[in-house]
Order: C-alpha cells, then sequence, then structure tokens
C-alpha cells in the first residue's frame, strides 16, 4: 500500500503535540511538591522509512498513545521502586502491526546493620518484535515479543577489604509468529564470587558463573514447519570464570571490566565454544554539563546479548535479542550535552556482529545505528523530545537501510 506524503504527518504531529503542550503547561503546577509517585500520559508520532528492515521495505507512519506511573519510596535502609506502562501503537498504512505494548519493573533494596545487603528486581514487557533482530531470515510477519526477567543480588561485607556476593537471574522470551518460534528460550545465570578492595577508588574480584538456557523449538524437523510438532528443542550450558575490576574516580567518572574464559556446550546445536570473552564500560564527564559513555563486549550463546535500553531523551525501553549466535560482538558509543537548564542533546552509536553456525557454514551479521536527540523540558512536569536515527544491516540473507524520526510530549503529574 502506498504511503502518504510526510507532509500530512508533519501537521497532524505538530497539531497533536501543541495541543499536549498546552494541557502540560496548564497542569506544570501540580508538580510543585515532591512526592514519591507520579503518574503520566505521553503522545509520540514516528516516521519510519523501512518498517520491515528489509531491502526497498515499506515506510510508514505511527502513533504512540501511552500511560505511565511509578513510585521510588526509601523505607529505613530499605528502598522499593517500581515503574508501569503500557502504549497503544497505530501504523497509518501498516495497520496489521498495530499492537498494544507494555513494561512493568519493580525492585527492592535492601540493607541490614550487620554489612548485609541485595536487591530483587522483576520485570515483564510486550512489545513488536525489532526486525533489526538477528534472525537468519527476514520476516514481514507481525510479530510480539514478551519478555520477563528476575534478578537477585546479596552483598556480605559492605565497604570492607574483602566482600563476598552472590547473583541468580532467569529471563525469558517468548514470539508470536509462527516463524520465531526457535528463538522462543528461557535462561538461567547464577554466579558466587568475592571483591578485594586495593584503594579507595579501586576495587578487583574473581567469580565463578554458570548458565543454561532452554530452547524447545531450536531445530526444525521437517522442510516447511506448521506447528509446534515440527520442531526439536536444544539447551546450553555455560560455565564462565570471571575476572572482575571496577574504578570509580566519581559518580560520573568510572571504569568496569570483566574478563572470562567461557566454555559453551550445545545438546544438539555444532555451536560450542571455548575462549575469551569479556566486557568493558566507561563513563566519563569532562564538565557538569557534558558527560560520554563507552562499552565493547563479546559474548557466548544463544541469548547472548539480551538486555533493555532506554532512550535517555524519552524514556522508551527497547528490548534487543541476539538470537541463535556463536558469539556476539558489541560496542556502543554515547554522549549527553545540557545546553541549557531545560534543553538536552543526546548522541549515540551501535554496532553489533554476530557469528552463526548454520550447517557446515560461518557467517556474520552487522548491524549499525547511529542517534540523534533533543529534548526540552517545558516545565517540571511537561517534556517534549525528538530523536533521529539511521540504522543498517548486512549479512548473507539480509541486508537494508532505515531513517526513522520521531518526536513525542509527555506530561507527569507528582
Amino acid at each position: 500500500m502506498r504511503t502518504q506524503p510526510i507532509r500530512t504527518f508533519r501537521r497532524t504531529t505538530i497539531g497533536s503535540l501543541t495541543a499536549t503542550l498546552l494541557c502540560a503547561t496548564a497542569l506544570g503546577a501540580w508538580a510543585d511538591e515532591t512526592s514519591p509517585w507520579y503518574i503520566g500520559a505521553s503522545q509520540g508520532f514516528t516516521h519510519d522509512s523501512n518498517v520491515y528492515r528489509i531491502p526497498n521495505g515499506a515506510a510508514d507512519n505511527y502513533s504512540t498513545t501511552s500511560l505511565l506511573g511509578g513510585f521510588d519510596q526509601p523505607i529505613g535502609r530499605q528502598r522499593l521502586h517500581a515503574t508501569a506502562q503500557v502504549g497503544y501503537n497505530k501504523y497509518q498504512d501498516q495497520s496489521t502491526l498495530d499492537n498494544t505494548s507494555y513494561s512493568v519493573n519493580a525492585g527492592w533494596d535492601w540493607a541490614t546493620i550487620e554489612k548485609l545487603s541485595g536487591s530483587v528486581n522483576a520485570s515483564a514487557s510486550q512489545s513488536l518484535a525489532t526486525f533489526n533482530g538477528n534472525s537468519v531470515q527476514p520476516t514481514t510477519e507481525r510479530n510480539l515479543l514478551k519478555a520477563e526477567q528476575i534478578n537477585a543480588s546479596v552483598r556480605w561485607g559492605g565497604d570492607s577489604l574483602v566482600s563476598v556476593f552472590g547473583n541468580y537471574g532467569h529471563s525469558r522470551v517468548r514470539f508470536s509468529a509462527l516463524s520465531s518460534l526457535p528463538s522462543d528460550s528461557s535462561g538461567d545465570t547464577a554466579s558466587v564470587g568475592a571483591n578485594y578492595r586495593l584503594s579507595a577508588d579501586l576495587t578487583v574480584g574473581s567469580a565463578v558463573r554458570f548458565t543454561h538456557t532452554d530452547s524447545p523449538y531450536a531445530i526444525p524437523v521437517v522442510a516447511n514447519p506448521t506447528g509446534p510438532g515440527d520442531y526439536r528443542a536444544d539447551s546450553s550450558n555455560g560455565r564462565n570464570l570471571d575476572l572482575l575490576a571496577d574504578w570509580r574516580y566519581s559518580a560520573q567518572t568510572n571504569v568496569s571490566a570483566r574478563l572470562s574464559w567461557t566454555h559453551q556446550t550445545y545438546t544438539v546445536s555444532p555451536r560450542d565454544f571455548s575462549g575469551l570473552t569479556g566486557a568493558v564500560s566507561a563513563n566519563y564527564a569532562p564538565t557538569a554539563k557534558l558527560a560520554f559513555n563507552a562499552s565493547i563486549s563479546r559474548d557466548a550463546g544463544t541469548n547472548g546479548s539480551y538486555f533493555n535500553v532506554i532512550n535517555p531523551s524519552t524514556g522508551d525501553r527497547t528490548t534487543y535479542l541476539s538470537q541463535n549466535s556463536t558469539t556476539t560482538d558489541s560496542l556502543t558509543l554515547g554522549a549527553t550535552y545540557a545546553a541549557t537548564a531545560k534543553i538536552g542533546v543526546n548522541a549515540g552509536f551501535a554496532y553489533r556482529r554476530s557469528t552463526y553456525a548454520a550447517g557446515n557454514t560461518d557467517y556474520a551479521d552487522n548491524f549499525r545505528r547511529a542517534t540523534l536527540g533533543v529534548n526540552y523540558a517545558v516545565t517540571r512536569s511537561a517534556l517534549l523530545a525528538c530523536q533521529l536515527s539511521r540504522e543498517s544491516r548486512s549479512s548473507i540473507v539480509n541486508g537494508y537501510d532505515a531513517n526513522v524520526f520521531g518526536c513525542l510530549a509527555q506530561i507527569t503529574l507528582r
């Protein structure tokens, strides 16, 4: 179906954003007193030049109408916090992609007088699966991704010279499209280790970490599968020895690093891996207005890269899932600049290279994304934000380019 001219979309966007901002300005006085609770709403409009992420794919415009809320409440040594958001995404031409998205996140941070502390965090979300995921074959099928995670950690030692810790996490991802059944999986990870404080700024440590992933529909057993019964299950087990380092000059300037010896085995798939993996992340703030961040990582496994990214200008959360890869290397760069007390600018770049073993053939899948955004705090409770991004993917089965531009208006009341 032919896409409507972009000028029509712009008139609709500007009119709706203006009306929303007028309401936000009138309600701004409600936010005079600090409260642990907040509620809000947002309206966004986006133009995507390639919604299906395929060569010469269709362009479309879509709107996202959301309700949101949350709280952050300290209680003595404890802290309870939660956020929730639900949105309706309406496409102008590709109506089969219309969907309802949601995300819920909750956590409990706790501490005792005996240098014992920890946290429990849980999340659940539903969204249209990103078509730039590392699925082997491109598809235009409507595909909803449901993801759940729970993580728990405990630490003993506080600011002592030596401290010990333990972590456990469980995650599950499910897709609605039959073509994505091989990507359904659940995973567990557990680690235990110790840290040694060399100085006030530098801490080093080591840990042993175990991972397990179940993929109930990993391998099709017929040429044209039509249901779950046409797939064979697979699972993986990973054993890791982690060396850790953390240098914190300040809250804004720090470096964290992990170097691991990883041994990953599969029940069926010929994707066993043994070798070095790791990650380095850094933050640097040369001035009070300017900040940079960077990270680089190499991991192995079915869900080697399963993480959530929050857009700093809009607060939107995006789930990225690196599917069915033997190894995944990734690089992210970011910068934020507070131009004034009300105006902020952010920029970012992400690169991901995944290596696959398909039968007897190894191949690489490369993904790049660059973003530029600006946000304007109209009042304490009203925000206007816009972002422009360009992304591309190249592999032996799919290559595309896409440009995305969107703006939103958000109001929050406390």
